[in-house]
């Protein structure tokens, strides 16, 4: 693998399929995908889930994203607005895209492609 460009943390129970709501995962499969959208399974990191049935609280939250710090990107199946909020605040985009691991780590690097080639496309 080339050298790595984003780390993405993927919400699965198995490693090969994106599965799990963010706030109820006990595990991400930590992956680094270099420039040519080639990825690298890093590790599976076990965190403690933060969903407290349907609410959060603010400190274990904070705690849960903590564990995916390192990050750029987070794939879950579902995701709360509490979540998704606490994640922006750290630079952590967060997409629900439940699927096989491969598919979805394939449509984030077509995102992101289209996104710098929309980008230098209009001179920014």
């Amino acid at each position: 693998m080339d050298k790595a460009v984003y780390r993405v943390a993927l919400a699965s129970t198995d490693n090969r399929y994106v599965d799990q709501h963010f706030g109820r995962a006990e595990s991400f499969l930590i992956v680094d995908v270099d420039e040519n959208g080639d990825y690298e399974e890093i590790e599976q990191r076990f965190v403690i889930p933060v969903c407290e049935g349907g609410h959060h609280n603010a400190e274990k939250l904070k705690r849960g994203v903590d564990g995916v710090a390192d990050c750029n990107f987070v794939l879950v199946a579902k995701i709360g607005g509490g979540a998704m909020g606490e994640l922006e605040e750290r630079g952590i985009a967060a997409f629900e895209m439940p699927g096989p691991v491969d598919a979805a780590i394939k449509k984030l690097d077509g995102y992101l492609r289209l996104l710098k080639e929309m980008n230098s496309i209009s001179g920014q």
